[in-house]
């Protein structure tokens, strides 16, 4: 492997290629995990720096009872020894077939143009300084200004019996800005939030034009009215169609919840799921998306995977273990927290693909409708089918014009008729916005989600 990552892990990388001799099942790997975070906040009351960093250690092996693991913080070779020849007493072959991933030879970070880790800490500090000054100091009417700047990176290695020796460095920085705005007893907020596999340009980005539009945002919405209720004609903005495709659809295609039938799009390979103008994609190599990475933790090369093509679902996620049992394709779905923690299939970054419209031809076909605007969360229910996106703002379109400002708007429905009715979709605003995804409480990793704008029919609650 090669030199110049962020730390010296060759020796550690190196026993555990050693120690999982030890181990005589029929399939084990060892993983080693290093992630360093710093985060700073300010508002009007305080400014809060915090930084931490986590090493882990584990191994896992396949046996007849399913998979096994034990794990670590300390990553000394005798702590090593004594994780590997834990499985090693397990005995038993596995009935269950894995599917194979090649093995692969990899030692790659992930580019950026300005790294975090040659940023010195005052210059971090300052930048956060200058962003809520200058928002603050953009209208009398601004209460407070939450600024949030966070850095993370990571190191991870994995190596396999089947002779995969893999490591790589994975840079994240995001940066948000909430404006809160107050007048006549009235108290609203916008934001801005950006961020991904980037380094700190994504800060020194933020232009006064970006923070000067989310003020105007955040006035703007003390006279906003409340959405109308009911089925309505419905604009989506990237990052609600992003939540969409994340939340509402995409954690039903995580494989592993098909096979427990847990997901209601389990006997829905090859059949309708949306509109012709929908496909939607997975990729874990998207350029400067959040949930980008070069290997999973299965050890499978990062790829693009389309999950609906033209409205028909063509593929599910997959990891080594649901990919034999449904004779698929591995699409490198398989990502853990830490180290210290078991491996899902998850989602990295989750879009729809552009279309043949322009934002403003969408509007100007719409006589009547709600544009939603700035995604705040989504539920999943893999098992129901139901969806609940909510965005914090929106938009009246009254006689094919966007007019007045309207409050947090909550889209409900069942997915498949929402990605039925999608009758329009836009080529131009594709981006996505950086999140993090747990399944369950815990197990949480970066993910991106996106898109362009849709037009669809559904009840706004």
């Amino acid at each position: 492997m090669g030199n110049g990552n962020v730390r010296e892990s060759n020796s550690v990388i190196g026993d555990l290629q050693q120690a999982l001799k030890l181990i005589e099942l029929p399939y084990a790997d060892g993983l080693y995990d290093w992630q360093a975070d710093l985060m700073v906040r300010k508002n009007k009351d305080r400014e809060i720096t915090s930084a931490r960093s986590i090493t882990s250690i584990s191994f896992r092996g396949f046996a007849a009872k399913g998979w096994l693991y034990s794990s670590s913080n300390k990553t000394d070779r005798t702590t090593i020894r004594k994780l590997a020849s834990t499985l090693a007493k397990s005995t038993g072959g596995a009935t269950a077939r894995l599917a194979k991933p090649s093995a692969i030879k990899v030692d790659e970070k992930l580019p950026v143009e300005k790294d975090t880790q040659q940023v010195p800490l005052e210059e971090k500090l300052q930048r956060v300084r200058d962003i809520f000054n200058l928002a603050r100091s953009m209208d009398s009417r601004i209460l407070d200004v939450r600024v949030n700047y966070y850095e993370t990176i990571m190191e991870r290695a994995l190596v396999t019996s089947r002779g995969t020796r893999a490591r790589q460095v994975i840079p994240r920085t995001r940066i948000a800005v909430e404006v809160v705005a107050k007048e006549n007893g009235v108290t609203d907020h916008d934001y801005l939030n950006l961020g991904g596999t980037m380094g700190f340009e994504v800060v020194e980005d933020v232009t006064e034009q970006m923070i000067r539009e989310t003020v105007q945002g955040a006035v703007e919405q003390l006279k906003a009215i409340p959405p109308p209720r009911g089925p309505q004609k419905v604009i989506l903005d990237p990052g609600t169609v992003g939540t969409v495709c994340h939340e509402s659809f995409g954690h039903g295609l995580e494989a592993d919840q098909a096979i427990r039938g847990r997901s209601y799009l389990k006997d829905m390979l090859g059949k309708k799921v949306a509109s012709d103008l929908v496909t939607i994609c997975e990729d874990s190599t998207l350029k400067g998306g959040h949930g980008s990475y070069c290997f999973d933790d299965d050890g499978a090369l990062s790829g693009l995977n389309t999950l609906v093509e033209k409205g028909t679902l063509v593929s599910f996620l997959h990891d080594v273990e649901t990919a034999a049992a449904m004779n698929a394709p591995l699409t490198a779905s398989s990502r853990t927290q830490n180290a210290a923690h078991r491996r899902f299939i998850r989602m990295s970054n989750t879009y729809s693909k552009p279309g043949d419209w322009t934002v403003d031809e969408i509007i100007k076909d719409t006589r009547n409708g709600v544009m939603m605007a700035h995604w705040q969360y989504g539920m999943e229910d893999p098992l129901g089918g139901g969806m609940q996106v909510v965005s914090m703002k929106g938009y009246l379109v009254e006689n094919s014009r966007k007019t007045r400002p309207l409050k947090s708007i909550t889209l409900t429905g069942r997915v498949l008729e929402v990605l039925g009715a999608v009758d329009a979709v836009s080529k131009d605003g594709f981006l996505t916005d950086p999140g993090n995804c747990g399944k369950g409480p815990e197990d949480i990793v970066p993910v991106g989600a996106g898109g362009t704008w849709w037009r669809t029919t559904a009840v706004i609650a």
